[in-house]
Protein backbone atom coordinates (compact mmCIF):
# COMPACT_ATOMS: atom_id res chain seq x y z
CA UNK A 1 0.00 0.00 0.00
CA UNK A 2 2.90 2.34 0.51
CA UNK A 3 4.84 1.68 -2.73
CA UNK A 4 1.13 2.72 -4.50
CA UNK A 5 0.82 6.12 -2.53
CA UNK A 6 4.77 6.62 -3.06
CA UNK A 7 4.38 6.07 -7.02
CA UNK A 8 1.27 8.26 -7.18
CA UNK A 9 3.74 11.07 -5.65
CA UNK A 10 1.65 13.11 -3.99
CA UNK A 11 -1.38 12.66 -6.42
CA UNK A 12 -4.78 11.44 -4.78
CA UNK A 13 -4.72 7.57 -4.59
CA UNK A 14 -8.50 5.97 -4.61
CA UNK A 15 -9.21 3.28 -1.77
CA UNK A 16 -10.37 0.76 -4.74
CA UNK A 17 -7.07 1.24 -6.26
CA UNK A 18 -5.26 0.30 -3.21
CA UNK A 19 -7.30 -2.08 -2.53
CA UNK A 20 -6.56 -3.27 -5.88
CA UNK A 21 -2.82 -3.00 -4.98
CA UNK A 22 -3.14 -5.07 -2.06
CA UNK A 23 -5.54 -7.49 -2.68
CA UNK A 24 -6.00 -7.78 -6.88
CA UNK A 25 -9.13 -9.26 -7.75
CA UNK A 26 -10.20 -10.98 -4.96
CA UNK A 27 -10.78 -8.58 -1.81
CA UNK A 28 -11.97 -9.50 1.03
CA UNK A 29 -15.28 -8.13 2.25
CA UNK A 30 -13.66 -5.49 5.03
CA UNK A 31 -10.98 -4.59 2.61
CA UNK A 32 -12.17 -0.66 3.01
CA UNK A 33 -11.98 -1.12 6.70
CA UNK A 34 -8.49 -3.02 6.49
CA UNK A 35 -7.19 -0.02 4.27
CA UNK A 36 -8.36 2.85 6.86
CA UNK A 37 -6.70 0.74 9.14
CA UNK A 38 -3.30 0.45 7.69
CA UNK A 39 -3.48 3.71 6.77
CA UNK A 40 -3.83 4.62 10.60
CA UNK A 41 -0.58 2.39 11.22
CA UNK A 42 1.15 4.54 8.65
CA UNK A 43 0.70 7.56 9.44
CA UNK A 44 2.36 6.48 12.71
CA UNK A 45 5.18 4.96 11.59
CA UNK A 46 5.66 8.12 8.51
CA UNK A 47 5.00 10.50 11.26
CA UNK A 48 9.32 10.75 12.69
CA UNK A 49 10.28 11.71 8.82
CA UNK A 50 7.20 14.39 8.67
CA UNK A 51 5.64 12.49 5.64
CA UNK A 52 2.05 13.05 6.14
CA UNK A 53 -1.04 10.94 4.91
CA UNK A 54 -4.41 13.03 4.39
CA UNK A 55 -7.59 12.31 3.63
CA UNK A 56 -8.41 13.46 -0.57
CA UNK A 57 -11.97 13.00 -2.45
CA UNK A 58 -12.63 8.89 -1.87
CA UNK A 59 -8.49 8.19 -1.20
CA UNK A 60 -5.60 9.39 0.03
CA UNK A 61 -2.64 11.73 -0.39
CA UNK A 62 1.22 11.14 0.77
CA UNK A 63 2.97 14.37 1.03
CA UNK A 64 6.29 13.42 1.71
CA UNK A 65 7.27 16.96 2.60
CA UNK A 66 11.14 17.59 3.89
CA UNK A 67 11.84 13.18 4.12
CA UNK A 68 13.98 11.62 1.61
CA UNK A 69 12.62 10.20 -0.99
CA UNK A 70 14.91 8.50 -3.55
CA UNK A 71 12.69 9.27 -6.80
CA UNK A 72 12.23 12.72 -5.92
CA UNK A 73 16.08 13.04 -5.51
CA UNK A 74 16.30 11.15 -8.48
CA UNK A 75 14.14 13.17 -10.51
CA UNK A 76 15.86 16.82 -8.98
CA UNK A 77 19.54 15.17 -10.46
CA UNK A 78 17.70 14.70 -13.80
CA UNK A 79 16.11 18.18 -14.09
CA UNK A 80 20.18 19.52 -13.34
CA UNK A 81 21.56 17.33 -15.75
CA UNK A 82 19.52 18.29 -18.41
CA UNK A 83 19.83 21.82 -17.51
CA UNK A 84 23.50 21.73 -18.26
CA UNK A 85 23.23 19.77 -21.66
CA UNK A 86 21.04 23.21 -22.30
CA UNK A 87 24.06 25.49 -21.08
CA UNK A 88 26.82 22.80 -22.87
CA UNK A 89 27.82 21.64 -19.77
CA UNK A 90 28.25 18.19 -20.64
CA UNK A 91 31.39 16.91 -18.00
CA UNK A 92 28.74 18.57 -15.23
CA UNK A 93 25.55 16.96 -17.02
CA UNK A 94 26.97 13.62 -16.45
CA UNK A 95 27.66 14.36 -12.94
CA UNK A 96 23.87 14.67 -11.76
CA UNK A 97 23.31 11.86 -14.38
CA UNK A 98 25.23 9.44 -12.41
CA UNK A 99 24.29 11.10 -9.08
CA UNK A 100 20.44 10.10 -10.10
CA UNK A 101 21.52 6.32 -10.69
CA UNK A 102 23.64 6.02 -8.05
CA UNK A 103 19.98 6.02 -6.13
CA UNK A 104 19.21 3.30 -7.67
CA UNK A 105 20.24 -0.37 -5.95
CA UNK A 106 18.13 -2.53 -8.40
CA UNK A 107 14.73 -2.54 -9.92
CA UNK A 108 12.37 -0.40 -8.11
CA UNK A 109 9.81 -2.28 -5.43
CA UNK A 110 11.74 -5.22 -6.24
CA UNK A 111 10.01 -8.55 -4.75
CA UNK A 112 6.47 -6.41 -4.60
CA UNK A 113 4.04 -8.54 -6.87
CA UNK A 114 1.04 -6.36 -7.15
CA UNK A 115 -0.30 -6.75 -10.17
CA UNK A 116 -1.70 -3.29 -9.89
CA UNK A 117 1.42 -1.59 -9.42
CA UNK A 118 3.62 -3.22 -12.02
CA UNK A 119 2.46 -1.24 -14.83
CA UNK A 120 3.88 2.50 -12.86
CA UNK A 121 7.15 0.24 -11.57
CA UNK A 122 7.57 -0.33 -15.30
CA UNK A 123 7.43 3.07 -16.21
CA UNK A 124 10.13 4.23 -13.84
CA UNK A 125 12.41 1.47 -14.24
CA UNK A 126 12.14 2.25 -17.91
CA UNK A 127 13.23 5.92 -17.15
CA UNK A 128 15.65 4.41 -15.35
CA UNK A 129 17.05 2.72 -18.18
CA UNK A 130 16.74 5.41 -20.36
CA UNK A 131 18.63 7.92 -18.22
CA UNK A 132 21.47 5.20 -18.08
CA UNK A 133 21.56 5.15 -22.32
CA UNK A 134 21.68 8.73 -22.10
CA UNK A 135 24.61 9.15 -19.85
CA UNK A 136 26.80 6.51 -21.59
CA UNK A 137 25.83 8.32 -24.64
CA UNK A 138 27.93 11.35 -23.09
CA UNK A 139 30.40 9.49 -21.92
CA UNK A 140 31.48 7.72 -25.01
CA UNK A 141 31.47 11.01 -26.73
CA UNK A 142 33.97 11.60 -24.09
CA UNK A 143 35.92 8.30 -25.18
CA UNK A 144 35.33 6.77 -21.58
CA UNK A 145 34.57 3.99 -23.53
CA UNK A 146 37.33 1.80 -21.92
CA UNK A 147 35.73 2.71 -17.94
CA UNK A 148 32.04 1.54 -19.38
CA UNK A 149 32.86 -2.03 -20.56
CA UNK A 150 31.91 -3.30 -17.25
CA UNK A 151 29.37 -1.48 -16.48
CA UNK A 152 27.74 -1.93 -19.98
CA UNK A 153 28.12 -5.88 -19.74
CA UNK A 154 26.04 -5.98 -16.85
CA UNK A 155 23.63 -3.46 -18.45
CA UNK A 156 23.09 -5.21 -21.43
CA UNK A 157 22.98 -9.01 -19.25
CA UNK A 158 20.39 -7.58 -17.30
CA UNK A 159 18.41 -6.59 -20.41
CA UNK A 160 19.01 -8.22 -23.68
CA UNK A 161 16.73 -7.53 -26.04
CA UNK A 162 17.41 -3.29 -25.47
CA UNK A 163 19.21 -2.83 -28.71
CA UNK A 164 20.56 0.76 -27.80
CA UNK A 165 22.44 -0.28 -24.75
CA UNK A 166 24.14 -3.81 -26.81
CA UNK A 167 25.04 -0.70 -29.43
CA UNK A 168 26.53 1.00 -27.05
CA UNK A 169 28.60 -1.86 -25.08
CA UNK A 170 29.81 -3.14 -29.06
CA UNK A 171 30.66 0.27 -29.88
CA UNK A 172 32.66 0.73 -26.18
CA UNK A 173 34.45 -2.69 -26.81
CA UNK A 174 35.51 -2.09 -30.59
CA UNK A 175 36.65 1.57 -29.08
CA UNK A 176 38.96 0.13 -26.59
CA UNK A 177 40.32 -2.54 -28.52
CA UNK A 178 38.10 -5.61 -28.04
CA UNK A 179 37.77 -5.95 -31.84
CA UNK A 180 36.92 -9.87 -31.19
CA UNK A 181 34.90 -9.39 -28.47
CA UNK A 182 32.79 -6.47 -30.50
CA UNK A 183 31.96 -8.64 -33.06
CA UNK A 184 30.70 -11.42 -30.78
CA UNK A 185 28.51 -9.38 -28.77
CA UNK A 186 27.15 -8.75 -31.99
CA UNK A 187 26.19 -11.49 -33.24
CA UNK A 188 24.99 -12.65 -29.58
CA UNK A 189 22.86 -9.78 -29.73
CA UNK A 190 21.89 -10.57 -33.34
CA UNK A 191 20.98 -14.15 -32.93
CA UNK A 192 19.22 -13.59 -29.58
CA UNK A 193 17.16 -11.04 -31.79
CA UNK A 194 16.21 -13.27 -34.88
CA UNK A 195 15.61 -16.43 -31.92
CA UNK A 196 13.40 -14.65 -30.08
CA UNK A 197 11.34 -11.88 -31.60
CA UNK A 198 12.07 -13.04 -35.30
CA UNK A 199 14.09 -9.48 -35.76
CA UNK A 200 17.20 -8.00 -37.09
CA UNK A 201 18.93 -5.64 -35.89
CA UNK A 202 18.27 -1.91 -35.28
CA UNK A 203 19.68 0.88 -37.36
CA UNK A 204 22.42 1.89 -34.63
CA UNK A 205 23.60 -2.16 -34.35
CA UNK A 206 23.80 -2.55 -38.10
CA UNK A 207 25.64 0.91 -38.33
CA UNK A 208 28.34 0.09 -35.92
CA UNK A 209 28.28 -3.29 -37.50
CA UNK A 210 28.95 -2.10 -41.03
CA UNK A 211 32.01 0.16 -39.64
CA UNK A 212 33.76 -2.52 -38.23
CA UNK A 213 33.21 -5.07 -41.50
CA UNK A 214 34.99 -1.87 -43.11
CA UNK A 215 37.58 -1.33 -40.25
CA UNK A 216 36.72 1.98 -40.92
CA UNK A 217 38.17 4.30 -38.56
CA UNK A 218 34.84 6.34 -37.51
CA UNK A 219 34.08 3.25 -35.94
CA UNK A 220 36.87 3.67 -33.88
CA UNK A 221 35.79 7.53 -33.16
CA UNK A 222 32.45 8.24 -33.52
CA UNK A 223 30.40 5.75 -32.63
CA UNK A 224 26.93 4.99 -34.46
CA UNK A 225 25.07 4.78 -31.08
CA UNK A 226 25.74 7.81 -29.83
CA UNK A 227 25.25 10.10 -32.88
CA UNK A 228 22.03 11.59 -31.04
CA UNK A 229 24.12 13.40 -28.55
CA UNK A 230 24.67 17.29 -29.37
CA UNK A 231 27.91 18.00 -29.72
CA UNK A 232 28.37 22.10 -30.28
CA UNK A 233 25.17 22.90 -31.62
CA UNK A 234 22.67 25.09 -30.43
CA UNK A 235 20.19 24.00 -28.19
CA UNK A 236 17.43 25.65 -30.42
CA UNK A 237 18.88 23.93 -33.51
CA UNK A 238 18.79 20.40 -31.72
CA UNK A 239 15.27 21.30 -30.48
CA UNK A 240 14.18 22.16 -33.92
CA UNK A 241 15.83 19.13 -35.82
CA UNK A 242 13.83 16.79 -33.32
CA UNK A 243 10.92 18.51 -33.62
CA UNK A 244 10.65 18.83 -37.62
CA UNK A 245 12.52 14.52 -38.36
CA UNK A 246 10.13 11.99 -38.99
CA UNK A 247 9.87 9.25 -36.13
CA UNK A 248 11.00 6.20 -37.31
CA UNK A 249 11.25 3.30 -34.80
CA UNK A 250 10.79 0.14 -36.71
CA UNK A 251 13.04 -2.39 -36.10
CA UNK A 252 14.82 -3.23 -39.03
CA UNK A 253 13.51 -5.63 -41.87
CA UNK A 254 12.80 -9.29 -40.86
CA UNK A 255 15.85 -11.59 -42.77
CA UNK A 256 14.24 -14.80 -43.15
CA UNK A 257 10.57 -13.47 -43.73
CA UNK A 258 8.62 -16.09 -45.66
CA UNK A 259 5.09 -16.66 -46.62
CA UNK A 260 2.11 -14.73 -45.38
CA UNK A 261 0.94 -13.80 -49.00
CA UNK A 262 -2.40 -13.53 -48.57
CA UNK A 263 -2.36 -11.84 -45.09
CA UNK A 264 0.19 -9.13 -46.24
CA UNK A 265 -1.99 -8.39 -49.85
CA UNK A 266 -4.90 -7.51 -46.86
CA UNK A 267 -2.80 -5.31 -44.64
CA UNK A 268 -1.20 -3.42 -47.76
CA UNK A 269 -4.78 -2.62 -49.21
CA UNK A 270 -5.96 -1.64 -45.52
CA UNK A 271 -2.65 0.14 -45.14
CA UNK A 272 -2.57 2.27 -48.65
CA UNK A 273 -6.43 2.66 -48.04
CA UNK A 274 -7.64 6.38 -47.10
CA UNK A 275 -10.65 7.85 -45.47
CA UNK A 276 -11.47 6.62 -41.78
CA UNK A 277 -8.67 5.74 -39.19
CA UNK A 278 -7.97 2.33 -39.66
CA UNK A 279 -7.08 -0.59 -36.88
CA UNK A 280 -5.77 -3.89 -37.45
CA UNK A 281 -5.35 -6.53 -35.13
CA UNK A 282 -3.02 -10.00 -35.78
CA UNK A 283 -3.56 -12.21 -33.18
CA UNK A 284 -2.15 -16.02 -32.57
CA UNK A 285 -0.49 -18.23 -30.59
CA UNK A 286 3.12 -16.88 -29.54
CA UNK A 287 5.62 -17.90 -32.24
CA UNK A 288 3.27 -17.38 -35.14
CA UNK A 289 5.03 -14.88 -36.73
CA UNK A 290 2.63 -11.94 -35.10
CA UNK A 291 5.32 -9.46 -34.95
CA UNK A 292 7.27 -10.02 -37.73
CA UNK A 293 4.50 -9.89 -40.14
CA UNK A 294 3.39 -6.40 -38.91
CA UNK A 295 6.90 -5.38 -39.15
CA UNK A 296 7.19 -6.58 -42.51
CA UNK A 297 4.18 -5.05 -43.44
CA UNK A 298 5.43 -1.72 -41.96
CA UNK A 299 8.26 -1.13 -44.11
CA UNK A 300 6.23 -2.04 -47.51
CA UNK A 301 4.12 1.00 -46.48
CA UNK A 302 6.83 3.29 -44.92
CA UNK A 303 6.61 5.37 -47.85
CA UNK A 304 2.99 6.38 -47.67
CA UNK A 305 3.41 7.62 -43.85
CA UNK A 306 5.45 10.26 -44.33
CA UNK A 307 4.67 11.78 -41.00
CA UNK A 308 6.42 8.92 -39.38
CA UNK A 309 6.63 5.27 -37.66
CA UNK A 310 6.00 4.01 -34.66
CA UNK A 311 6.97 0.67 -32.88
CA UNK A 312 5.79 0.23 -29.23
CA UNK A 313 6.07 -3.12 -27.41
CA UNK A 314 3.11 -3.44 -24.62
CA UNK A 315 4.63 -6.25 -22.96
CA UNK A 316 1.58 -7.88 -22.89
CA UNK A 317 2.82 -11.65 -22.51
CA UNK A 318 5.97 -11.37 -21.10
CA UNK A 319 8.05 -13.50 -18.44
CA UNK A 320 9.84 -10.66 -16.97
CA UNK A 321 8.41 -7.67 -17.35
CA UNK A 322 4.90 -5.79 -16.52
CA UNK A 323 2.78 -5.10 -19.49
CA UNK A 324 2.84 -1.28 -19.54
CA UNK A 325 -0.18 0.94 -18.42
CA UNK A 326 -1.66 3.33 -20.12
CA UNK A 327 0.23 6.42 -18.38
CA UNK A 328 3.74 4.43 -19.30
CA UNK A 329 2.30 3.62 -22.85
CA UNK A 330 1.56 6.98 -23.49
CA UNK A 331 4.85 8.39 -22.27
CA UNK A 332 6.73 6.58 -24.69
CA UNK A 333 5.04 6.80 -27.98
CA UNK A 334 5.02 10.59 -27.09
CA UNK A 335 8.78 10.77 -26.75
CA UNK A 336 8.92 8.05 -29.75
CA UNK A 337 6.98 10.55 -31.58
CA UNK A 338 9.82 13.31 -30.94
CA UNK A 339 8.19 15.07 -27.97
CA UNK A 340 11.28 16.39 -25.93
CA UNK A 341 10.84 14.48 -22.17
CA UNK A 342 10.40 18.06 -20.66
CA UNK A 343 7.10 18.90 -22.32
CA UNK A 344 5.64 15.55 -21.26
CA UNK A 345 2.63 16.29 -19.07
CA UNK A 346 2.21 14.88 -15.48
CA UNK A 347 -1.49 13.59 -15.74
CA UNK A 348 -2.26 10.86 -17.45
CA UNK A 349 -5.58 12.54 -18.78
CA UNK A 350 -3.40 15.20 -19.98
CA UNK A 351 -1.08 12.66 -21.61
CA UNK A 352 -4.04 11.18 -24.02
CA UNK A 353 -4.89 14.94 -24.95
CA UNK A 354 -1.69 15.19 -26.18
CA UNK A 355 -1.32 12.02 -28.11
CA UNK A 356 -4.46 12.22 -29.73
CA UNK A 357 -3.53 15.99 -30.63
CA UNK A 358 0.01 15.24 -32.43
CA UNK A 359 -1.63 12.60 -34.32
CA UNK A 360 -4.54 14.56 -35.44
CA UNK A 361 -3.36 16.15 -38.77
CA UNK A 362 -1.00 13.37 -39.34
CA UNK A 363 -0.20 10.13 -41.74
CA UNK A 364 1.44 7.69 -39.07
CA UNK A 365 1.91 3.97 -38.91
CA UNK A 366 2.28 3.02 -35.61
CA UNK A 367 2.43 -0.79 -34.51
CA UNK A 368 1.15 -1.35 -30.91
CA UNK A 369 3.14 -4.96 -30.50
CA UNK A 370 2.21 -7.47 -27.68
CA UNK A 371 -1.08 -6.55 -26.66
CA UNK A 372 -2.27 -7.62 -23.56
CA UNK A 373 -6.08 -6.96 -24.17
CA UNK A 374 -8.47 -4.05 -26.21
CA UNK A 375 -8.46 -2.30 -22.74
CA UNK A 376 -4.40 -1.71 -22.51
CA UNK A 377 -4.69 -0.02 -26.18
CA UNK A 378 -7.66 1.80 -26.05
CA UNK A 379 -5.95 5.20 -24.92
CA UNK A 380 -3.15 4.74 -27.34
CA UNK A 381 -4.54 4.59 -30.97
CA UNK A 382 -3.98 7.72 -32.87
CA UNK A 383 -6.60 10.11 -33.87
CA UNK A 384 -5.96 10.96 -37.31
CA UNK A 385 -7.94 9.29 -40.27
CA UNK A 386 -4.75 8.99 -42.09
CA UNK A 387 -3.14 6.87 -39.38
CA UNK A 388 -2.50 3.18 -39.38
CA UNK A 389 -2.63 1.47 -36.20
CA UNK A 390 -1.33 -2.52 -36.20
CA UNK A 391 -1.87 -4.55 -33.04
CA UNK A 392 -0.40 -7.63 -32.37
CA UNK A 393 -1.48 -9.66 -29.60
CA UNK A 394 -1.61 -13.28 -28.62
CA UNK A 395 -5.19 -13.13 -27.63
CA UNK A 396 -8.31 -12.91 -29.47
CA UNK A 397 -8.97 -9.04 -28.65
CA UNK A 398 -12.94 -8.14 -28.10
CA UNK A 399 -12.70 -5.02 -29.75
CA UNK A 400 -16.29 -3.80 -30.04
CA UNK A 401 -15.16 -0.20 -29.01
CA UNK A 402 -12.39 0.34 -30.83
CA UNK A 403 -14.08 -0.63 -33.96
CA UNK A 404 -11.71 -2.75 -35.71
CA UNK A 405 -10.49 -2.29 -40.23
CA UNK A 406 -9.81 -5.77 -39.93
CA UNK A 407 -8.62 -8.87 -37.27
CA UNK A 408 -6.30 -11.54 -38.87
CA UNK A 409 -5.76 -15.04 -37.01
CA UNK A 410 -2.39 -16.30 -37.93
CA UNK A 411 -2.01 -20.14 -37.89
CA UNK A 412 0.77 -22.28 -38.69
CA UNK A 413 2.46 -21.98 -41.89
CA UNK A 414 2.05 -24.01 -44.59
CA UNK A 415 4.57 -27.23 -45.32
CA UNK A 416 6.01 -25.17 -48.25
CA UNK A 417 6.06 -21.65 -46.44
CA UNK A 418 8.14 -23.76 -43.28
CA UNK A 419 10.57 -25.48 -45.54
CA UNK A 420 11.59 -21.97 -47.44
CA UNK A 421 11.82 -20.65 -43.96
CA UNK A 422 13.88 -23.88 -42.78
CA UNK A 423 16.48 -23.15 -45.63
CA UNK A 424 16.67 -19.44 -45.01
CA UNK A 425 17.52 -19.98 -41.80
CA UNK A 426 19.97 -22.75 -42.39
CA UNK A 427 21.73 -20.62 -44.96
CA UNK A 428 25.09 -21.92 -46.47
CA UNK A 429 25.89 -23.55 -43.52
CA UNK A 430 24.56 -27.31 -44.81
CA UNK A 431 23.70 -28.24 -48.86
CA UNK A 432 20.25 -27.26 -49.61
CA UNK A 433 17.82 -30.08 -47.97
CA UNK A 434 15.18 -31.83 -50.42
CA UNK A 435 11.78 -31.23 -49.02
CA UNK A 436 11.54 -34.94 -47.99
CA UNK A 437 14.51 -34.68 -45.60
CA UNK A 438 12.96 -31.84 -44.17
CA UNK A 439 9.10 -32.69 -43.85
CA UNK A 440 9.86 -34.82 -40.86
CA UNK A 441 11.29 -32.02 -39.03
CA UNK A 442 8.81 -29.53 -39.87
CA UNK A 443 6.32 -32.12 -38.55
CA UNK A 444 7.61 -32.70 -34.88
CA UNK A 445 8.11 -28.25 -35.44
CA UNK A 446 4.48 -28.01 -35.99
CA UNK A 447 5.32 -25.78 -38.66
CA UNK A 448 5.60 -23.40 -35.91
CA UNK A 449 8.02 -20.37 -37.28
CA UNK A 450 9.08 -20.10 -34.56
CA UNK A 451 10.08 -23.57 -33.90
CA UNK A 452 11.16 -24.27 -37.25
CA UNK A 453 13.57 -21.04 -37.42
CA UNK A 454 14.86 -22.60 -33.90
CA UNK A 455 15.14 -26.15 -35.47
CA UNK A 456 17.07 -24.69 -38.12
CA UNK A 457 19.14 -22.82 -36.26
CA UNK A 458 20.27 -26.03 -34.11
CA UNK A 459 21.37 -27.15 -37.38
CA UNK A 460 23.30 -24.43 -38.73
CA UNK A 461 25.04 -24.63 -35.38
CA UNK A 462 26.16 -28.16 -35.80
CA UNK A 463 27.02 -28.55 -39.61
CA UNK A 464 28.72 -31.76 -38.85
CA UNK A 465 25.11 -33.16 -38.45
CA UNK A 466 22.97 -34.31 -41.22
CA UNK A 467 19.32 -33.02 -41.63
CA UNK A 468 18.16 -36.90 -40.57
CA UNK A 469 20.09 -36.51 -37.37
CA UNK A 470 18.65 -33.55 -36.15
CA UNK A 471 14.61 -35.12 -37.55
CA UNK A 472 15.58 -38.16 -35.19
CA UNK A 473 16.13 -36.32 -32.51
CA UNK A 474 13.05 -34.31 -32.59
CA UNK A 475 11.24 -37.51 -32.70
CA UNK A 476 11.77 -38.18 -28.59
CA UNK A 477 9.02 -36.20 -27.66
CA UNK A 478 10.29 -36.05 -24.16
CA UNK A 479 13.49 -34.34 -25.59
CA UNK A 480 11.95 -31.72 -28.40
CA UNK A 481 11.18 -28.62 -26.63
CA UNK A 482 14.74 -29.26 -25.14
CA UNK A 483 16.27 -29.96 -28.73
CA UNK A 484 14.53 -26.52 -29.76
CA UNK A 485 15.92 -24.72 -27.17
CA UNK A 486 17.61 -21.35 -27.65
CA UNK A 487 20.24 -19.77 -25.10
CA UNK A 488 17.54 -17.43 -24.56
CA UNK A 489 14.84 -19.75 -24.01
CA UNK A 490 13.43 -20.34 -27.18
CA UNK A 491 9.31 -22.39 -27.06
CA UNK A 492 9.74 -22.70 -23.53
CA UNK A 493 10.08 -19.16 -22.92
CA UNK A 494 7.54 -18.05 -25.35
CA UNK A 495 5.16 -20.42 -24.17
CA UNK A 496 5.79 -19.70 -20.79
CA UNK A 497 4.77 -16.25 -21.06
CA UNK A 498 1.14 -17.33 -22.26
CA UNK A 499 0.94 -19.90 -19.46
CA UNK A 500 1.85 -17.66 -16.51
CA UNK A 501 -0.99 -15.37 -17.99
CA UNK A 502 -3.49 -17.67 -17.51
CA UNK A 503 -6.18 -18.37 -14.48
CA UNK A 504 -5.74 -21.26 -12.26
CA UNK A 505 -8.70 -23.22 -13.60
CA UNK A 506 -7.33 -22.53 -17.32
CA UNK A 507 -3.79 -23.79 -16.78
CA UNK A 508 -5.24 -26.85 -14.90
CA UNK A 509 -7.69 -27.76 -17.67
CA UNK A 510 -4.19 -27.03 -20.03
CA UNK A 511 -1.87 -29.15 -18.17
CA UNK A 512 -4.55 -32.19 -18.53
CA UNK A 513 -5.43 -31.72 -21.78
CA UNK A 514 -1.47 -31.55 -22.33
CA UNK A 515 -1.20 -35.05 -20.48
CA UNK A 516 -3.98 -37.11 -21.90
CA UNK A 517 -3.76 -39.34 -24.91
CA UNK A 518 -5.03 -38.23 -28.06
CA UNK A 519 -4.62 -34.77 -29.73
CA UNK A 520 -8.52 -34.05 -29.13
CA UNK A 521 -11.28 -33.79 -27.54
CA UNK A 522 -14.87 -32.18 -26.56
CA UNK A 523 -16.29 -30.99 -23.59
CA UNK A 524 -17.44 -33.63 -22.39
CA UNK A 525 -14.74 -35.68 -22.57
CA UNK A 526 -12.80 -32.53 -21.06
CA UNK A 527 -15.19 -32.48 -18.49
CA UNK A 528 -14.68 -36.30 -17.74
CA UNK A 529 -11.02 -35.47 -17.32
CA UNK A 530 -11.25 -32.59 -15.19
CA UNK A 531 -13.78 -33.32 -12.83
CA UNK A 532 -15.34 -30.11 -14.05
CA UNK A 533 -19.26 -29.56 -14.49
CA UNK A 534 -19.84 -29.36 -18.58
CA UNK A 535 -20.58 -25.73 -18.87
CA UNK A 536 -17.35 -24.87 -16.71
CA UNK A 537 -15.16 -27.08 -18.98
CA UNK A 538 -16.86 -25.46 -22.32
CA UNK A 539 -16.14 -22.31 -20.57
CA UNK A 540 -12.54 -22.51 -20.14
CA UNK A 541 -12.11 -24.65 -23.53
CA UNK A 542 -13.56 -21.22 -25.28
CA UNK A 543 -11.17 -18.98 -23.06
CA UNK A 544 -8.10 -21.54 -24.41
CA UNK A 545 -9.40 -21.03 -27.79
CA UNK A 546 -9.57 -17.23 -27.37
CA UNK A 547 -5.71 -17.10 -25.75
CA UNK A 548 -4.83 -18.93 -28.76
CA UNK A 549 -3.65 -22.26 -26.51
CA UNK A 550 -6.03 -24.47 -28.48
CA UNK A 551 -7.87 -24.60 -31.61
CA UNK A 552 -11.36 -25.34 -32.80
CA UNK A 553 -11.16 -27.24 -35.99
CA UNK A 554 -14.62 -27.46 -36.09
CA UNK A 555 -18.25 -26.12 -33.34
CA UNK A 556 -17.48 -28.10 -30.40
CA UNK A 557 -13.93 -29.65 -31.21
CA UNK A 558 -10.89 -28.63 -29.51
CA UNK A 559 -7.22 -29.87 -30.17
CA UNK A 560 -3.56 -28.70 -29.24
CA UNK A 561 -0.98 -27.53 -31.32
CA UNK A 562 1.79 -30.32 -30.82
CA UNK A 563 4.53 -28.62 -29.19
CA UNK A 564 1.87 -26.88 -26.66
CA UNK A 565 0.67 -30.10 -25.77
CA UNK A 566 3.88 -31.36 -25.49
CA UNK A 567 4.61 -28.39 -22.87
CA UNK A 568 2.06 -28.54 -20.88
CA UNK A 569 2.11 -31.96 -20.61
CA UNK A 570 5.49 -31.48 -19.03
CA UNK A 571 3.88 -29.23 -16.23
CA UNK A 572 1.40 -31.87 -14.98
CA UNK A 573 2.45 -33.70 -11.52
CA UNK A 574 1.91 -36.97 -11.57
CA UNK A 575 -0.92 -36.45 -9.09
CA UNK A 576 -3.04 -34.51 -11.82
CA UNK A 577 -2.55 -37.04 -14.56
CA UNK A 578 -6.29 -38.69 -14.81
CA UNK A 579 -5.62 -41.27 -17.73
CA UNK A 580 -6.61 -41.32 -21.45
CA UNK A 581 -8.68 -38.84 -22.78
CA UNK A 582 -12.15 -40.20 -23.93
CA UNK A 583 -12.44 -40.14 -27.81
CA UNK A 584 -14.44 -37.28 -28.38
CA UNK A 585 -17.93 -38.14 -29.80
CA UNK A 586 -18.16 -38.88 -33.65
CA UNK A 587 -13.84 -38.75 -33.72
CA UNK A 588 -12.33 -41.58 -33.24
CA UNK A 589 -9.02 -41.85 -30.87
CA UNK A 590 -6.04 -40.42 -32.32
CA UNK A 591 -2.72 -40.85 -30.70
CA UNK A 592 -0.72 -37.91 -29.83
CA UNK A 593 1.29 -36.13 -32.64
CA UNK A 594 5.16 -37.68 -32.58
Amino acid sequence: MLGTLLTAESRRTSISRLIDAVWGTTPPSTAGKQIRNAVSDLRGILAPSGAVITPAADGYQLDIGAARFDLREFHRHLGRARTLLGHQRPADAIAEFRAALSLWTGPMLSGIESAALQAQIAGVNEVRLSVAEECIDLELAQDRHKSLISELSIWVAENPLRERMAAQYVCALYRSGARARAFTVYEQVRRRLAEQLGLSPGPELLEIHQLMLREDTDAAGTCPAISSVPAASSTATTATTAATAAPDTLPSEIAHFVGRAGEIEVLLADGLRSGAQRVVSVDGMGGAGKTALAVHVAHRLAGHYPDGRIFLDLRGHSCDRAPFGHRAALRRLLLLSGLPEAELPVPGEELVRLWRSRTADRNMLVILDNAADAEQIGPLLPAGDGCLTLVTSRRRLTMTTLSPTRVLSLEPLSREEGYELFCRVLGDRHPKPLPDAVDGILEHCGDLPLAVSAAAARLRRRPSWPVAHLADRLADRRMRLAELQTEHGGLIACFDASYRHLSAGQQRLLRLLGAAEGDGTDVGSAALVAGLPPFLAEQLLEELVDEHLLMEPEPGRYRMHPLMKTYCAQLTGPDEVAGPMPAPRGMPAQPLVA
